[in-house]
């Protein structure tokens, strides 16, 4: 009878990717779909200690002991939701919420030709949005200045360009406006910059079987550039650092085949 040999198993590996992080106790918190992950890898580096017999003239090595394992590898997520952001910003998500109170003699020093974003504070640095009844004046309020000839206004995003005319380099100008009642979706970056947590992936591979990984305790860390203006056609994708640790009571990574039929 011929040998026989085992089929080799091919794989194109997809899958979903979900992070559970932890709370400030350590505790699961639930898992978070992260999207669309065009890749996870995972790279195992070992380092022995080595032994050497030096009872004769010739020094050799006798013993070779595995003693540290290092778990790393990449996550590279192309799902650019406020959620992942907040992820690789290592910052908190918020509602902005807008009050509908209207804003009197809010001074700017000025130059001709440049922007001017209204409504910046200390509460609220990137300003106001979705604004109305906008009255521009100079300081002693004699003067009202005319929009599209001393000055143009973007409504929307809350925005004054000065135009070349009446309104002079470094003059002070006072501007009115109403702001509309309204919140938006923001994220902001923090001090955190490693994240920590369970990572599971739901093998549905293009070919080969399924097997699914689950590491119980990775770290995420934000790793390389976030394009915010691209000249090309590709698609946007932000990029982790990930370190596979061993929990206490589980070990580091467990694959997962599927039940049997």
């Amino acid at each position: 009878m011929a040998l026989t040999y085992e089929n080799n198993e091919y794989q194109i590996p997809r899958g979903k990717v979900f992070f559970d992080p932890f709370d400030a106790n350590d505790a699961l918190t639930g898992e978070r779909y992260i999207g669309n992950c065009p890749g996870i890898t995972i790279n195992i580096a070992s380092e022995k200690s080595d032994h050497y017999n030096s009872e004769g003239g010739l020094r050799e090595k006798d013993a070779s002991i595995l003693v540290q394992v290092d778990r790393t590898g990449t996550l590279n997520c192309d799902n650019m939701s406020l959620a992942n952001l907040q992820l690789f910003l290592s910052g908190t998500q918020e509602i902005v919420t807008q009050a509908s109170t209207p804003v009197a003699n809010e001074a700017h020093t000025v130059q001709q030709g440049r922007y001017y974003q209204l409504g910046q504070s200390v509460s609220n640095p990137a300003g106001v949005r979705n604004i109305g009844s906008v009255v521009v004046t100079n300081t002693a309020g004699t003067t009202t200045y005319v929009a599209g000839t001393d000055y143009n206004i973007d409504t929307t995003m809350g925005r004054i360009q000065i135009l070349t005319g009446a309104i002079i380099d470094d003059q002070i100008i006072h501007v009115d406006y109403t702001p509309t009642a309204t919140t938006w979706d923001r994220v902001k970056t923090g001090s955190t910059a490693e994240l920590y947590g369970a990572l599971r992936i739901v093998a549905d591979n293009a070919s080969g079987d399924n097997r699914d990984f689950y590491m119980p305790k990775v770290s995420l860390t934000p790793n390389g550039e976030l394009p915010i203006v691209a000249e090309g056609i590709e698609f946007a994708s932000m990029a982790f650092s990930l370190e596979v640790l061993k929990p206490a009571n589980a070990e580091a990574i467990y694959v997962d085949g599927r039940p049997a039929a």
